[in-house]
């Protein structure tokens, strides 16, 4: 049974308990655990580099000294055409986003928020992508990357400023009732991470 599956029958049993006329603790506790299998199967989705699609199972492919992360659709052209086409371009869309939000917010004052913004992205590098800080903490921890991205969920879900202690003791609880195991150790360093 695939991701898809397991993901399609899990919404189904929570289905049904929310159609209960009453639930019960049990009831909460069940949702609970199907909460965290979804959750679980859908991070164990994969998306094409070239098309986008989610899969279950992807192949790595080099072909003409491109490599890429494939469907099984997008795989079978790249053989019949003997290379990989160009992946899938994320960075240009991020890259329009972001000078439509500076100039909503600067409104008529552009010149002086450019001059200002100037100043501030020379001398700050990027931020790290989500993906690159999953591969950090696990390379750094120890834990699975599909547990680090579940940890910062729960890391990133925190609504108001938490001291480092209670923050560690937030998300130790949330791991606990996630059914994530993780060493003590390794989640205190890997919360330290994220934060």
């Amino acid at each position: 049974m695939g991701h898809l599956d397991t993901i399609e029958k899990a919404a189904q049993k929570l289905i049904n308990l929310c159609q209960k006329e009453k639930q019960t603790k049990t009831d909460k506790a069940k949702m609970l655990a199907i909460h965290a299998e979804i959750l679980t199967s859908i991070e164990d989705l994969v998306e094409c580099d070239l098309c986008g699609a989610i899969s279950e199972l992807v192949v790595t492919m080099t072909l003409a000294d491109a490599t890429a992360k494939l469907c099984k659709e997008c795989g079978i052209k790249s053989l019949e055409v003997g290379k990989i086409q160009s992946p899938r371009q994320k960075t240009p869309r991020k890259r329009t986003r972001q000078p439509k939000t500076a100039s909503a917010s600067s409104g008529t004052r552009k010149s002086k928020t450019n001059g200002t913004r100037s100043k501030r992205t020379a001398p700050t590098k990027e931020p790290e992508t989500p993906a690159a800080l999953h591969t950090r903490v696990e390379a750094e921890t120890g834990i699975k990357k599909a547990d680090v991205r579940r940890l910062h969920k729960i890391v990133q879900d925190i609504a108001a400023p938490m001291s480092p202690e209670h923050t560690l003791n937030y998300v130790q609880r949330e791991a606990v009732n996630a059914k994530i195991k993780v060493d003590a150790d390794a989640l205190k360093k890997a919360v330290a991470l994220l934060t």
